[in-house]
């Protein structure tokens, strides 16, 4: 009889077949912020390096928050 889940006890493996090692914990995933709309130019559709009040880098349209 086989069983989906590990036997008690065992690390479950991690997606390259090893084990997890003991007491180990998943570190923060993620990035940068997820909206950033703010820096899209409404004119061409540009994305500026920084927040608004700021200039759009390929057709100087003027960037409000």
């Amino acid at each position: 009889m086989s069983s989906a889940h590990p036997a008690e006890g065992t690390e479950p493996a991690d997606r390259d077949g090893s084990a997890a090692p003991s007491g180990t914990v998943a570190g923060p995933e993620g990035g940068e912020s997820a909206c950033w709309l703010d820096r899209v130019c409404p004119r061409c559709d540009a994305v500026a390096d920084g927040p608004p009040p700021a200039r759009c880098p390929r057709c100087g349209a003027e960037l409000r928050g």
